[in-house]
């Protein structure tokens, strides 16, 4: 089996299309800092703790890119997954809204804290059932192009690494 990609590797990946379009937003459930330094220090103005709140921030993010912005959420897997399946459901998917969402702590990563914080690859079979979504799973090989992927779809995307 081939690995995921490390958060680090992605956002490190994700920067550089959020760097060259002001129109990308941020929304980070109140974790992952070592990986979104970037983000916060070089665009607080649009790189957003929204805290423990991922429901809310599927709300914010179909808002904000019904303003004319372009989400970006980004949180632990189980919690943006599970806890905000239906907001990403009627939100995003049943309009077909461009927000891209990226889980983080695949294969178990944070199995360390509980299982409220790990989903084997649950997240890959709810996040599949959903309509017009669009699913990546990338390794370190298909990154760049899982990523370029993920930007060019018209639609929300689903992406999860470790």
């Amino acid at each position: 089996m081939t690995e995921l990609a490390a958060k680090q590797e992605v956002m490190r990946e994700v920067y550089a299309y959020f760097r060259e379009d002001e129109r990308y937003c941020l929304l980070v459930g109140d974790m992952g800092f070592a990986a979104l330094d970037a983000f916060f220090e070089r665009h607080p103005e649009r790189t957003i703790n929204t805290g423990i709140a991922e429901q809310a921030t599927i709300g914010m993010a179909a808002g904000l890119y019904y303003a004319g912005l372009k989400p970006i959420v980004y949180s632990q897997i189980p919690f943006l997954t599970m806890r905000a399946y239906e907001q990403i459901r009627y939100d995003l998917c049943e309009h077909g809204i461009g927000v891209k969402l990226i889980g983080v702590g695949a294969d178990n990563y944070f199995k360390i804290l509980g299982r409220s914080h790990y989903v084997d690859d649950d997240d890959v079979k709810i996040m599949s059932v959903l309509k017009n979504i669009l699913v990546l799973r990338p390794t370190r090989e298909s990154l760049a192009g899982d990523v370029a992927r993920m930007f060019k779809h018209d639609g929300p995307v689903y992406l999860r690494c470790v």
